[in-house]
């Protein structure tokens, strides 16, 4: 210990401009630097979403703005109905000059004619309407407005009692066009709405009720929405149910010999397949 004392008064004679780390107490401690201050951005209270119950009638069928959140089974609904301008409902010139593959079955007791290859004017009853390619569009007219069926789109369109169901069974895409101008539409309001596959459009004279919307027909329905003031109406259909319920389908798979009734009962098959694989086949009822 003396040795290393020794050394150490040494080496300050020795350099006497060495410092020594330390801190002399005559002079108070070197303050430490504030901690930053974190200005938080005011809280504001949570706000829930707007939610359209399903009850609600809208009293026209526009496009839901952004800010609106709408319930499951509404929003199911309205996947199956699109608003497009009337100038993109397709004019007669659309259609080819092959009418060969532009089916029409009718129930029986149908009242319709056929002005030309590709057109049926319904006054009542149903019909099945069905466009192959290479034939591309076809037309049918009815009370309440006119459906245009594109290229490998299978329709069944019915007209009883002041009532228009358009059920497109393999239609994708924008093929199904449904322009409601007459009877309770005729006015400049008047929609044009795509139709997608699976969904049935229903519109009337009268306002929707119970028995309109969910008749006793032995099709499974689900996810239903009213517009138009009541007067028009959407809804999912189950394509397998209506295949084994309605009277021209299932008469329809008693004719296997013909290669067209095969096509249209092969194309509808598959697309209720491909509608149960990616939409789910749960909650479909059949009103008893």
């Amino acid at each position: 210990m003396i040795v290393m004392a020794a050394l150490f008064i040494g080496l300050a004679f020795w350099y006497p401009h060495f410092s020594v780390g330390g801190q002399n107490y005559s002079q108070p401690p070197t303050p430490m630097a504030p901690p930053p201050i974190i200005i938080m951005p005011p809280q504001h209270p949570f706000r829930p979403p707007i939610v359209v119950p399903t009850d609600v009638t809208s009293p026209q069928l526009i496009n839901t703005p952004s800010t609106f959140m709408i319930d499951a089974p509404t929003a199911f609904a309205l996947n199956g109905i699109q608003l497009i301008n009337d100038n993109q409902f397709p004019k007669g010139e659309g259609v080819a000059q092959t009418f060969d593959w532009i089916t029409v079955l009718a129930r029986d007791g149908a009242q319709f004619t056929k002005p030309n290859g590709y057109t049926a004017d319904l006054k009542s009853g149903d019909i099945l309407v069905s466009v192959k390619a290479p034939s591309k569009l076809a037309f049918v007219i009815t009370p309440l407005g006119t459906i245009a069926i594109g290229a490998n789109g299978d329709v069944m369109v019915c007209y009883n009692n002041g009532v228009l169901r358009v059920f497109n069974f393999d239609g994708e895409g924008k093929a199904i066009k449904v322009k409601l101008d007459k009877g309770p539409f005729a006015s400049d309001a008047d929609p044009t709405v795509v139709l997608a596959c699976g969904y049935e459009l229903v519109a009337g004279t009268e306002k929707m009720t119970r028995s309109t919307l969910r008749p006793k027909d032995g099709i499974a329905r689900r996810y239903q929405k009213v517009l138009e003031n009541g007067h028009l109406a959407v809804s999912e259909f189950s394509i397998e149910s209506a295949i084994n319920s309605c009277d021209m389908l299932v008469d329809l798979q008693q004719k296997t010999t013909g290669v067209k009734e095969r096509r249209i009962l092969s194309d509808m098959s598959k697309m209720a397949a491909v509608l149960n694989y990616k939409n789910d086949s749960q909650g479909y009822t059949t009103e008893k």
